[in-house]
C-alpha cells in the first residue's frame, strides 16, 4: 500500500477515535445524572422519611412563631381585662383571653405532634442509615471509578488530537486538503473507507472490477464512484488481524 494511503487510513482511524472520545465525554452530564437517578431511586424510602422529618421540623418552626404571637396577644388581651372600665369590655376582654388561651392549646398540641412526628422519622432514619450509608458508599466509589474514566479519556482524546495533528502534517498538503475536504462533507466524518468484496464498505455500493483492481494495487489515491470516499483494501490475512477503519 502506497504509504501516504496507509497515513489516511491511520489518520481516520484516529479521527474515528477522536469522535468517540468526544462524544463520550460529552454524554458526561448524562451518564452521571443517569447514576445519581439511580441511587435516588433505591434510596427512595430513606429519602421520603427525611422530607417528613423535614416537613415536621418546618411545620413545627411555624407553629412556634404563631404560638409567640398567640401568647403575645393574650397577654395583651389579659391587661385589656384588667384595665377594663365597664361591662362591655370586660366581657370582650374575656372572650378574647378564652379564644386566645384555646388557640394556644390547639398549637401546643400541634407542636407536640409534629415533635413526635420528628422524632419517629429520626428514628426510622436511624434503622436505615447502615443501607443507606452502604447505598452512599456505593455511589461515592461509582463516581470515583466515573471520574477516574472521564480523566483517562480526556488524556486520550488529547493524544488522539496530537496524532491527528501529526498525521495530517505529514501528508502532502493537497491530500490533506482533499481528506479534510471529503470528511467535512460527508455527515459521518469517514473519509476513507475499506474496499472490501468488491463494493465500498462505507455506501455498501459495488466497485468496477478496474477500479477494485487500482485499489488493491494500492499504489494511487482511488475515489469510490458512488460516495467519493477515498478507498484502500486490506489484504486477507491482514483483515483477520485488524479492525477497519469503518
Amino acid at each position: 500500500m502506497k504509504a501516504e494511503l496507509k497515513q489516511l487510513v491511520a489518520l481516520q482511524k484516529t479521527d474515528i477515535s477522536i469522535r468517540q472520545l468526544q462524544a463520550a465525554l460529552d454524554a458526561i452530564p448524562h451518564r452521571r445524572a443517569e447514576i445519581e437517578k439511580e441511587f435516588d431511586q433505591r434510596a427512595f424510602e430513606f429519602k421520603a422519611i427525611e422530607t417528613r422529618r423535614d416537613e415536621a421540623r418546618e411545620k413545627r418552626a411555624r407553629l412556634d412563631a404563631e404560638l409567640a404571637q398567640m401568647r403575645a396577644h393574650a397577654e395583651k388581651a389579659e391587661r385589656d381585662l384588667m384595665s377594663s372600665t365597664n361591662e362591655k369590655a370586660y366581657t370582650a376582654a374575656i372572650r378574647e383571653v378564652d379564644a386566645a388561651r384555646k388557640h394556644i392549646s390547639t398549637l401546643e398540641t400541634q407542636i407536640l405532634e409534629q415533635m413526635e412526628a420528628s422524632e419517629q422519622a429520626e428514628k426510622d432514619i436511624g434503622q436505615h442509615e447502615p443501607e443507606i450509608a452502604n447505598l452512599r458508599a456505593e455511589l461515592e466509589e461509582r463516581l470515583k471509578a466515573f471520574d477516574e474514566q472521564t480523566r483517562m479519556q480526556t488524556e486520550e482524546l488529547t493524544v488522539a488530537r496530537a496524532g491527528h495533528d501529526r498525521l495530517l502534517a505529514d501528508l502532502p498538503k493537497s491530500m490533506g486538503m482533499l481528506y479534510n475536504r471529503i470528511s467535512t462533507r460527508i455527515r459521518d466524518g469517514i473519509a476513507v473507507a475499506e474496499a472490501r468484496h468488491g463494493s465500498c464498505t462505507a455506501c455498501l455500493m459495488t466497485l468496477r472490477p478496474q477500479v477494485m483492481a487500482q485499489v488493491r494495487r494500492g499504489d494511487e489515491i482511488i475515489i469510490c464512484d458512488n460516495c467519493n470516499r477515498i478507498l484502500y483494501y486490506v489484504p486477507t490475512e491482514q483483515a483477520q488481524h485488524a479492525p477497519s477503519a469503518v
